[in-house]
């Protein structure tokens, strides 16, 4: 595990919005370098039922691709049948492929970089992907980019939508202590959407301080809705988020 010596983050309270799930680990960092981690996730993940799954037999597909830890795991918890020997699995970054590797899924291909759709759509066997079938594991009406951009190339795209994110329902002395925090970390544009509905009136306290997300789409998210410093990371790992913490003014 990636360690930090130093207390760099002394003093400090840290708010991650994710999922409790992925927050462990990012929390233990923050508390690892001198910092506070206040845990209050503003997304619930919720598993799909897997009879409405596409439940279409996997060996039409040349590729299978999960964009995200949660697909991997609610996709392992109810897909029942072994997976066919020729299909190559992929991932759109680290946290993705290191969730499958745990599930005892192999990773065929995932980018050097977490950046997203992106860094897996810049991959070579991911341009020439004419005539392949493609079946993308997310949630619930996820980000188009990639499936858009595979059938401009050529490919056959199916998606397998194995949960869907809701609102969390965190109590007022949750809320509360997430208020008193120094900076902010938000990993999607639907964390920064439900920031908005769970404070309210109170987020006038929380766009003031400095906030941490993934991609410079995210932060032009939370410009336009009004947070005043935004710092992106350069990865989308955990260790690139304690870095950037470390890196960006208070």
């Amino acid at each position: 595990m990636f360690m930090v010596t130093e207390q760099v983050l002394a003093g400090q309270k840290i708010l991650i919005t994710r999922p409790l799930k992925q927050s462990k680990i990012l929390a233990i960092l923050i508390e690892n370098a001198g910092g506070e981690a206040i845990v209050l996730p503003v997304i619930d993940i919720e598993a799909v039922d897997p009879a409405l799954w596409n439940q279409q037999p996997l060996n039409v597909y040349d590729w299978l691709i999960f964009v995200s830890r949660n697909a991997v795991d609610c996709f392992v918890a109810g897909w029942q049948h072994p997976l066919p020997e020729a299909l190559q699995l992929a991932a759109v970054g680290n946290g993705t492929a290191a969730a499958m590797r745990a599930q005892g899924l192999k990773v065929d291909l995932q980018p050097a970089r977490a950046t997203g759709s992106e860094g897996l759509l810049a991959m070579e066997a991911m341009q020439q992907i004419a005539n392949q079938q493609v079946l993308i594991v997310r949630g619930v009406g996820g980000r188009e980019l990639l499936a858009d951009t595979l059938a401009a190339r050529g490919a056959s795209i199916s998606y397998m939508e194995v949960y869907r994110r809701a609102l969390a329902a965190p109590d007022t002395s949750a809320l509360a202590t997430a208020l008193t925090a120094d900076k902010v970390i938000c990993t999607s544009v639907a964390g920064v959407n439900n920031l908005y509905q769970l404070f309210g009136p109170d987020m006038a306290i929380l766009i003031k301080k400095p906030l941490v997300v993934l991609s410079e789409r995210i932060k032009q998210h939370a410009l336009a809705l009004g947070f005043e410093r935004v710092f992106v990371t350069a990865d989308a790992d955990d260790k690139a988020i304690l870095q950037r913490l470390t890196e960006m003014d208070g």
